[in-house]
C-alpha cells in the first residue's frame, strides 16, 4: 500500500484574474503560501480620519464609496466609483478593518482583501485571495476586529465558517456552525463579547446568536421572519438589526430577541444590505436602486439617494476617523491554527480535518484525507477531493492505494471514517480504516455491485449480480443473508437510512424505480418506464430526502414515494455517475469530475483524475447522522415552526395559533365581533377581537392576497390572488374554497358586496391604465360587466345602494376619488385636489359622510357625499395609511409601518386604546368587519332582482338593468339577450311571485295532490333549470307502496281517495283500503297483516282439525268435565290474528241441561253461578219452595234434579192396603229364600274338594268379591262400571231395607 498527499491535478473553472491581481495555486494542509504579501498585513495601520460608505455594486459591478458619513439630507454626496471586471460578477458582502485600510469583499466563490483602501480610492491598491472555495450565493462576511478573524455564511454549503483573516493558508479554515442550517445568509459579529448572531433562512427563518467559536447556540427570534440577508449589531447597546427582504423591514431587538420593534417598512423597497453605525441605519436596495439612512430611535427616514449608476446590494460603514484599540484575549494565548474571543474567553480553534491536543493550543492530523470531500475510485486506488472542488478550489489531491485489489464498488462510514469496499479480485467483503490505514475482510462474497452503507441500522447491502439479488451484511454480527431475490436485472442500488428504504432500478429495455426495505416487505414501483428514458446511477439525497438519478443527459428527482418528478436544467452529456451533495450536482465523464449548482445549467467546474474512475463517494459525517426527532426530518413531526434546540428541537406555532398536544397548531375562532385583515406579507388572514384587540390566525391559506371581504349574509370570506389574478371564497374555517371569478391581466386589489342583489364589485389594477377597470360579478352564474375602463390604478371600492352610489380611489399617476352611479353612468371625480396616495375608503351610513386615507400625506379625511365639506381627521406621521372601516361611533384602519390596528373616534379623530403592536406582523392591507347583520340594500334591486333577468344596478333614481360584457339589453329595458328563462308552468308547484331568471330564487308551494319533500325555495340556474328540481321539492302524495306483510295491488295508483286491493301475504286475505288525503291508508296497516294466524290452543279444550290460518273457521271440544259454551258452536280466526270468540270461555264446568219431570229455560248458561228458572212437566210439581236453582262450583245444581219435580200419589182405602202390603210381603220372602237356595247348591256342585288349607275360611275373604266374580267375566267387569256391580249387589242385601222404607200407613 502506498499513500501519497501531492498528486497535482488539472482542475478548470471560470477566472476571476480581473479582479485580483494573480491565482496562484493554494497550499496544502502543510501551508504554501497562496498570495504572497497576506501575512504582512497585520502590520500596516490605517489612514486616520478616513471615513465614508463602501457600496458594493451590480450590474455593472463596482465598488462605489461616498466620501463622508451622510447624517442629513442633501442635494449631493462625494462619490467615488472603482469598476471591476468582468462587469458580471456580484459583490455580495463587505467587510474592513479600517485599522490596516484593508477591505474584505466576498465576489462569486472567494473573498477579497483589497489592501492600501482609501475611501477616496485614489491609491493604488493591491488584491489579496483571503479564501476561495466559498459558494456563489448570497451571504455576509464579517470581520472580527478584536483578533482579527474573518467569518462568512455558505448558503449552498449549509455552513458558517472562519479563517485567520491575515493568514496565507487557504486550508486553515473551521466550519464553527452547520448543524440544522439549510440556509444561512446573514451574519453578524460583536468581538468585544465574543458573539456571533446569523440567520437561517430555510425552512422557516430564524435569527440565532451563539458563542463565536459556534458553541452555545439559541435561537432568539423565530416567528414572523421570512428571508434576512443582513445583520449587524449595536455592540455598546447591546443591539441587533437586521433587514428581511420578504416582509421589508428594518428590526431591532435585545441580543436575546427580547423588546423587538420593526423600524421601518419599505415597503418599495427590499433592503438587501445595511450597517450600523451612531445611532443610524445605512441601508440599500438592489432592486429600488436607493441609499438611505433611517433614525435607529424613531424609525424615521434621514436621508435619501437614488442611484442611478448600478444596483447597491451591499453597505458597509468604513470609519477610521478615531483610532480603536482592543484588548485582545488571544494575545496572550499561543495557538496553533487559530483564536478566536468568547464569552467565556479566548478559545484555540483547529483545522478542518484537526483535532486540538489535550494542551489546547496545538493541533495534530487525524487522518491522511480531508475531513469533508468526495471520496474517488479505479480499480486500485481511492482518491480524496477536498469539500471546496465543487466552488473550483484547487486543493492537492490525496490518495490511498492497495495495489492487490480489485476495487469494484465501495461505501463510506464518514463518522467512524472507514471505507467499506468490495476486492473482486479476492471476492470478498473488505474494510479501510482512514485512521490507521489497515485493511480487514468482513466475509466472502462475489458478483457484489452498488454497495451501499445504512449508518442507523449499521448494514452494509449490495447487488449480487449472477442471482439479481440484493443481499444484506450485518456489521454487528458478520451475517450475509438475502433481502429479496429473483429480481429482473437490479441495478444502481441506494438506501434511505431514516426509513430503512432501498431502491433500486430494474428491467430491461423498459426501466422502473422501485423502492423496499430491510424488512423484505413487498417491493413496489415508485416511478414507472412510462415516465422513465433510461434511469442510472441512483441516489439518495438526505438533505432534500429525495432520489435523484441521471437520464439520458437529464438529472432528474422524486419524492420516495415516487411523486414531484423534477426535471433539473444542467446538462451531463456523457455522464456515467452522479450524485447530489446538499445544492450542488457532481457527476463523472471518463476521466473527469464535474460540479455545478442545482440552479446551472452546465458544468461550473471540473476536475481530471484518471482513467477508469469506478465510483464516487461523498464524505461528510454531518450527512450521516440520525435525524430522526430534529428539524431537518419530516419538520420534527411539528406541524408549523420547528425550533432546533441543542439537543432535539421543540415545536412552535405562528402568531394566532396554539401549539395542541399531537403538535399540531389550531386556533379558536371568532364568530361574532371581529375583524378580519389580511397579512399581504406572510399570507395571513387574522381574526381581531373587537372586544379585547387579541389576534387569530384563520385556517386559510393564502399567497399575496390584498384583498377581503366578509359576506355578513352567508359568512363566507372572498379574498383576492395577485398571482393568480384570482377572486376566490371560502368559510371562516378554510373550508369549501372555491374560484368566484378570474380577472385577467389585472388582479383585485379591492372588493365591495351589494347586499341587494349579492353581486361582487372590485377594482382591478393592470400593467397598465387600459388594464386597469372597476367590474362586477354576478355570484351565482359568475357573470361579469366592466362598469369603468382605463382607471389610473384603481384601489378601494365601497357602494351605496339605497342611494344607488359608487365611490373608489385612484392611486396612478393621477390620484382622486371618483363617484358614480352603481351602473358605472355619471362618473364624476369628487376630489382630485391635495391627494397623495388615497388608499382606504369607507361610508358612514349614519351621517352621510365619505371618508378616506391618504398614504402619503397620511392622514384620514372626510367629506359629504358629493366631495363637500372636507376636513382632515387626524394624522398619524410615517403611517403609510391603507384601509379604514366604521363601527358606530368608532374608525378602525391599517398601516403599512404599523404592526397593529388602530382604533379612534370618528368624529373627534382621538385614539382609543385597542390593540397592542405585534412586531411578528407584517404588512396589513384591506379590512372587514363583523359586529352585526345590519346591511345597506336598495329596495327595489332587493326584490325579485329588480324584474332584471340578468344585473339589478341601484342608481339614485332607482334602478337599471344590466347585462354581462357584450350582451345586449332588450327593449324591455329588463331582459338580456339570450338569457335562459326557467319555466313556471309545472304540474305540481305554483311560483310566489316569481321572476324566472337565472340566479333568482324563488319560493314555491306545493299544488292540491302534491305535498313539501323539503325546502320551499327554488332558483333559476344559468342554464334555465331550477335548482333544485321542483319535481323534488314537490311530490305527488301518494300512499305507501310497501306494507308490511301485504302487497298492493299492481292496478292501484295509490293517489288520494283512490280504493286499492290489500292482499296479506301470508293469510291471503285481502282488503279493501282507501288512500286518503294525508297520503296514508285508511286502516292501520301496521297491524292489518301482523299476524300469521291465531293461537292453536284453547283452554281446557282442543280444537278439531284446524290449522287456525287467517279466515279459518273451527269446531271445538272440551275435555272432562268441561263442557262447550252452549252459545258458541264454532270460532273464526281474525286478520289480527285473534278469535272470533274468548277462546277462556269456550269450554266451561256446567251444570246439568235437564232435571228429571222438568225442563230449564232455553236462556239458561248452566254457567258456575248462574241461576236458572225451571218448570215441571205434567202433574209433577216443584218439591222446593225457590223457584229458581243455582249452578255450583262443582258444576252441580244447588238442589237434587232427581227429586226436583214430583208426581202427586193417589188415594186408596187403608184396609185394602193393609191386606195389599202383607201378601206382597210374604211373597217377596219366598222368593227370595228360594232363590238363595238354589245358588248355593250350585256353586256346591262346581267346586272341587277343599284341600288342607281350603277345609278353613281364609282370613280376608271377600264374599261379594266371590260373588262378583263368579257372576261376572272379567271381560264384563271391565266393561261394566263399579257402580253397576254394587248397585245389584245394593239390591240383594237391601231387599226389606227397600220395603221398609215405605211407611206404614
Amino acid at each position: 500500500m502506498v499513500r501519497a498527499r501531492s498528486l497535482k491535478l488539472q482542475q478548470r473553472g471560470p477566472s476571476l484574474t480581473n479582479v485580483a491581481n494573480s491565482q496562484s495555486q493554494n497550499g496544502d494542509k502543510a501551508g504554501h503560501p497562496v498570495v504572497e504579501n497576506l501575512d504582512s498585513i497585520s502590520s500596516k495601520s490605517g489612514i486616520p480620519g478616513d471615513k465614508g460608505l463602501i457600496i458594493g455594486m451590480w450590474d455593472p459591478a463596482s465598488i462605489f464609496t461616498v466620501t463622508e458619513i451622510p447624517r442629513s439630507p442633501a442635494n449631493y454626496y462625494n462619490n467615488v466609483s472603482k469598476s471591476l471586471t468582468p462587469s458580471s460578477v456580484q459583490l455580495t458582502s463587505i467587510s474592513s478593518d479600517p485599522n490596516k485600510n484593508i477591505v474584505f469583499a466576498s465576489i462569486r466563490d472567494s473573498i477579497y482583501a483589497f489592501q492600501n483602501f482609501t475611501i477616496w480610492q485614489n491609491k493604488s491598491s493591491s488584491f489579496s485571495l483571503a479564501f476561495k472555495g466559498k459558494s456563489i450565493a448570497l451571504g455576509q462576511i464579517a470581520f472580527d476586529y478584536v483578533s482579527n478573524n474573518l467569518y462568512w455564511c455558505d448558503s449552498l454549503l449549509n455552513w458558517i465558517a472562519m479563517k485567520p483573516a491575515y493568514m496565507d493558508n487557504n486550508t486553515i479554515y473551521k466550519i464553527v456552525a452547520y448543524q440544522d442550517l439549510k440556509q444561512p445568509e446573514g451574519i453578524t459579529l460583536d468581538p468585544e463579547d465574543g458573539l456571533m448572531f446569523f440567520s437561517d433562512n430555510d425552512p422557516n427563518s430564524r435569527i440565532e446568536k451563539a458563542s463565536m467559536d459556534g458553541t452555545n447556540r439559541s435561537v432568539i427570534v423565530h416567528t414572523g421572519l421570512i428571508r434576512v440577508l443582513a445583520l449587524s449589531v449595536d455592540a455598546a447597546n447591546n443591539l441587533l438589526y437586521w433587514a428581511d427582504i420578504g416582509r421589508h423591514t428594518l428590526e431591532v431587538s435585545n441580543y436575546d430577541g427580547s423588546n423587538r420593534r420593526v423600524l421601518r417598512r419599505n415597503n418599495n423597497a427590499q433592503v438587501t444590505g445595511l450597517h450600523y453605525n451612531q445611532n443610524m441605519l445605512h441601508v440599500v436596495s438592489a432592486g429600488s436602486r436607493v441609499l438611505f439612512g433611517v433614525d435607529t430611535i424613531s424609525g424615521s427616514q434621514l436621508y435619501f439617494v437614488k442611484v442611478t449608476e448600478a444596483q447597491p446590494f451591499t453597505v458597509h460603514v468604513y470609519d477610521a476617523e478615531v483610532s480603536k484599540t482592543y484588548t485582545d484575549p488571544c494575545s496572550t494565548r499561543s495557538c496553533q491554527h487559530m483564536c478566536v474571543n468568547t464569552p467565556l474567553g479566548a478559545t484555540c480553534l483547529c483545522a478542518e480535518g484537526y483535532q486540538l491536543s489535550s494542551d489546547g493550543m496545538t493541533c495534530t492530523d487525524r487522518s491522511w484525507f480531508y475531513e469533508k470531500g468526495f471520496i474517488v475510485s479505479n480499480a486500485t486506488v481511492f482518491f480524496m477531493l477536498d469539500v471546496h472542488s465543487v466552488n473550483g478550489r484547487q486543493d492537492k489531491v490525496n490518495y490511498f492505494q492497495i495495489s492487490s485489489a480489485n476495487i469494484e464498488t465501495f461505501a463510506v462510514d464518514s463518522n467512524l471514517h472507514i471505507i467499506y469496499f468490495v476486492d473482486s479480485r479476492s471476492n470478498t467483503l473488505k474494510e479501510l480504516s482512514i485512521f490507521t490505514e489497515q485493511t480487514r475482510t468482513l466475509a466472502s462474497v462475489s458478483n457484489a455491485r452498488d454497495l451501499v452503507f445504512d449508518w442507523i441500522a449499521n448494514l452494509l447491502g449490495w447487488i449480487d449480480t449472477s442471482q439479481s439479488n440484493i443481499q444484506a451484511f450485518t456489521i454487528n454480527s458478520g451475517t450475509i443473508s438475502t433481502i429479496y431475490s429473483g429480481l429482473e436485472q437490479p441495478v444502481s442500488l441506494t438506501v434511505d437510512a431514516h426509513n430503512g428504504y432501498l431502491f433500486w432500478i430494474s428491467g430491461t429495455s423498459a426501466k422502473s424505480i422501485l423502492r423496499g426495505n430491510w424488512n423484505r416487505n413487498v417491493h413496489r414501483t415508485i416511478v414507472s418506464s412510462a415516465n422513465l428514458n433510461n434511469p442510472s446511477s441512483l441516489h439518495y439525497d438526505v438533505t432534500t430526502h429525495r432520489i435523484f438519478w441521471l437520464d439520458n443527459s437529464l438529472i432528474k428527482s422524486s419524492m420516495v414515494n415516487g411523486s414531484d418528478i423534477k426535471t433539473y436544467s444542467v446538462i451531463t452529456f456523457g455522464a456515467t455517475r452522479a450524485f447530489v451533495y446538499k445544492d450542488f450536482f457532481g457527476w463523472t465523464r471518463e476521466n473527469t469530475i464535474y460540479f455545478a449548482r442545482k440552479a446551472a445549467s452546465t458544468a461550473e467546474y471540473s476536475i481530471t483524475l484518471v482513467p477508469n474512475m469506478k465510483g464516487v463517494a461523498v464524505f461528510d459525517s454531518s450527512l450521516q447522522q440520525d435525524e430522526k426527532g430534529t428539524c431537518h426530518f419530516l419538520n420534527g413531526g411539528c406541524e408549523d415552526i420547528c425550533v432546533p434546540l441543542q439537543s432535539g428541537r421543540k415545536c412552535q406555532c405562528d402568531l394566532g395559533l396554539k401549539l395542541q398536544t399531537d403538535l399540531t397548531c389550531d386556533s379558536d375562532i371568532y364568530t361574532t365581533n371581529f375583524i378580519v385583515v389580511t397579512d399581504f406579507s406572510h399570507g395571513r388572514i387574522l381574526q381581531i377581537d373587537l372586544n379585547t384587540g387579541n389576534v387569530t390566525k384563520l385556517p386559510i391559506i393564502i399567497q399575496k392576497t390584498p384583498a377581503i371581504m366578509l359576506d355578513k349574509s352567508t359568512m363566507e370570506l372572498y379574498f383576492s390572488d395577485i398571482s393568480a389574478k384570482t377572486i376566490m371564497s371560502t368559510t371562516l374555517h378554510g373550508q369549501n374554497k372555491t374560484l368566484v371569478y378570474s380577472t385577467g391581466f389585472a388582479y383585485a386589489d379591492r372588493m365591495a358586496i351589494d347586499y341587494s342583489t349579492g353581486n361582487i364589485y372590485y377594482t382591478a389594477v393592470g400593467s397598465t391604465t387600459s388594464q386597469s377597470y372597476i367590474g362586477v360579478v354576478k355570484r351565482f352564474n359568475l357573470v361579469h360587466k366592466t362598469l369603468l375602463s382605463n382607471l389610473h390604478s384603481p384601489r378601494e371600492i365601497v357602494v351605496y345602494p339605497s342611494k344607488g352610489f359608487m365611490y373608489w380611489t385612484e392611486f396612478g399617476n393621477i390620484t382622486q376619488i371618483g363617484r358614480s352611479y352603481m351602473d358605472g353612468t355619471s362618473k364624476f371625480y369628487i376630489a382630485t385636489n391635495d391627494i397623495g396616495w388615497p388608499n382606504g375608503l369607507a361610508i358612514d351610513f349614519e351621517t352621510n359622510r365619505l371618508y378616506w386615507t391618504d398614504g402619503l400625506m397620511n392622514r384620514i379625511e372626510y367629506s359629504d357625499l358629493n366631495g363637500g365639506n372636507r376636513h382632515v381627521l387626524t394624522t398619524d406621521n410615517d403611517a403609510h395609511l391603507m384601509s379604514i372601516a366604521i363601527l358606530g361611533q368608532h374608525l378602525f384602519y391599517t398601516a403599512w409601518n404599523r404592526q397593529r390596528i388602530t382604533k379612534m373616534d370618528k368624529s373627534t379623530g382621538s385614539k382609543i386604546t385597542f390593540m397592542s403592536k405585534h412586531p411578528e406582523l407584517g404588512r396589513l392591507d384591506s379590512l372587514a368587519i363583523f359586529a352585526d347583520d345590519r346591511v345597506d340594500v336598495n329596495s327595489i334591486c332587493s326584490k325579485k332582482n329588480g324584474n332584471c333577468s340578468t344585473f339589478c344596478f341601484p342608481t339614485p333614481s332607482g334602478r337599471t338593468c344590466g347585462c354581462q360584457d357584450n350582451v345586449n339589453l332588450q327593449s324591455d329595458q329588463t331582459t338580456c339577450q339570450g338569457v335562459s328563462r326557467c319555466p313556471t308552468s309545472l304540474p305540481n308547484v305554483n311560483f310566489l311571485n316569481c321572476l324566472p331568471y337565472p340566479g333568482q330564487t324563488c319560493t314555491i308551494d306545493c299544488k292540491p295532490g302534491y305535498r313539501p319533500a323539503s325546502n320551499m325555495s327554488i332558483t333559476c340556474d344559468n342554464v334555465g333549470q331550477w335548482v333544485p328540481s321542483p319535481f323534488s321539492l314537490c311530490t305527488e302524495t301518494l300512499c305507501p307502496s310497501s306494507i308490511d306483510n301485504a302487497v298492493v295491488s299492481s292496478s292501484c295508483s295509490r293517489r288520494v281517495g283512490e280504493s286499492c286491493e290489500i292482499t296479506c301475504s301470508q293469510s291471503n286475505i285481502s282488503y279493501s283500503l282507501l288512500c286518503t288525503t294525508e297520503g296514508t291508508w285508511s286502516q292501520d296497516t301496521r297491524t292489518i297483516c301482523l299476524s300469521s294466524g291465531c293461537s292453536k290452543t284453547i283452554l281446557n279444550g282442543n280444537l278439531i282439525s284446524c290449522q287456525a290460518n287467517i279466515g279459518d273457521i273451527c269446531r271445538y271440544e272440551c275435555t272432562s268435565p268441561f263442557r262447550k259454551n252452549p252459545s258458541v258452536s264454532n270460532i273464526t280466526c281474525n286478520s289480527n290474528g285473534d278469535w272470533s270468540y274468548d277462546t277462556n270461555d269456550l269450554c266451561l264446568r256446567l251444570c246439568p241441561s235437564t232435571i228429571k219431570n222438568g225442563k230449564l229455560p232455553s236462556d239458561c248458561q248452566r254457567k258456575i253461578g248462574n241461576s236458572c228458572s225451571f218448570t215441571c212437566e205434567g202433574s209433577h210439581k216443584s218439591t222446593i219452595s225457590s223457584s229458581n236453582i243455582v249452578c255450583t262450583s262443582e258444576g252441580t245444581w244447588n238442589e237434587n234434579t232427581e227429586e226436583l219435580c214430583k208426581e202427586d200419589a193417589p188415594k186408596v182405602e187403608k184396609t185394602s192396603l193393609t191386606g195389599v202390603y202383607i201378601g206382597s210381603s210374604v211373597g217377596v220372602v219366598i222368593i227370595i229364600v228360594t232363590l238363595i237356595a238354589v245358588i248355593f247348591c250350585f256353586i256346591k256342585r262346581k267346586k272341587p274338594p277343599l284341600n288342607a288349607y281350603e277345609s278353613r275360611p281364609v282370613v280376608g275373604d271377600n264374599s261379594y268379591s266371590t260373588f262378583q266374580n263368579d257372576g261376572f267375566s272379567p271381560e264384563e267387569l271391565h266393561d261394566r262400571s263399579s257402580t253397576h256391580i254394587y248397585s245389584t249387589i245394593e239390591e240383594i242385601h237391601n231387599t226389606e231395607k227397600e220395603i221398609y222404607l215405605e211407611p206404614i200407613q
